[in-house]
């Protein structure tokens, strides 16, 4: 099978909150189908907003550079998911997304964007909706880093994505694939790598949670959402995924 089919099977799969007439607009403004390592940027910070994305397969982050060289991670990208449509109505990217680990991304090109907009209104408005959603979870995670002590902070942030896995499948039982490092926590969380560290072997002591060689295992979700205060997204809304 060709990377070409490959990303049709998955498209079939993933726009399936979309008509074909919306599907075909899409895909009709796809330029390529990309393969990046971990660690390498498909768009940059400063960057004009020709193109966004979409996830296909692996992780990935949106993150911003800090001025004394260190970065912030904003998002962890999950496959489904959408990056740098900001900075194509914007004019410039704001962010770095870079590959986590190994990731395929579909390339689109951003000046279709708001033709396709005008053209399937149903589809611009699941888009809002969708970035509505991100807004509320990004709302709740500013909360955690300005509030929360260290373990609380790393509770909900793990929590969210164990959440966002949930939905997509790829969280079974106890279990959801974990392939972030301890700096990669650091940086989305606000803290060292020294505190990371602390904040885990509190968790794993008090049996809340713990990461190990990839693998994030959360042996009561209950439990830990009412340590850290997370709640679920509300599972019943539809969800556009480009």
């Amino acid at each position: 099978m060709t990377s070409c089919e490959a990303c049709k099977l998955r498209r079939k799969r993933m726009f399936r909150c979309t008509s074909a007439g919306e599907l075909a607009a899409i895909a009709a403004m796809k330029t390529e189908h990309r393969v990046v390592t971990a660690g390498r940027d498909v768009i940059r910070q400063g960057e004009r907003g020709r193109i966004f994305c979409t996830l296909y397969s692996g992780w990935a982050i949106r993150y911003v550079h800090v001025a004394d060289g260190t970065r912030q991670i904003l998002e962890v990208v999950l496959p489904g998911e959408t990056v740098g449509l900001a900075g194509v109505l914007r004019g410039t990217h704001a962010h770095s997304v870079q590959a986590l680990t190994e990731a395929e991304f579909c390339i689109l090109d951003g000046r279709h964007f708001v033709p396709l907009a005008q053209q399937h209104p149903d589809l611009a408005m699941d888009i809002l909706r969708a970035r509505v959603e991100d807004e509320r979870r990004a709302d709740m995670r500013l909360t955690a880093l300005g509030r929360m002590s260290a373990a609380e902070r790393i509770g909900y942030f793990a929590l969210e994505i164990y959440d966002r896995l949930g939905q997509r499948g790829m969280a079974t039982g106890t279990d959801a694939p974990f392939p972030l490092r301890r700096i990669d926590v650091a940086d989305a969380v606000g803290l060292s790598r020294v505190h990371v560290i602390r904040a885990l072997r509190e968790l794993r002591s008090e049996r809340l949670m713990q990461i190990e060689a990839g693998t994030l295992s959360i042996p009561d979700v209950g439990r830990l959402a009412e340590f850290a205060g997370f709640v679920p997204a509300p599972r019943n809304r539809k969800r556009v995924i480009l």
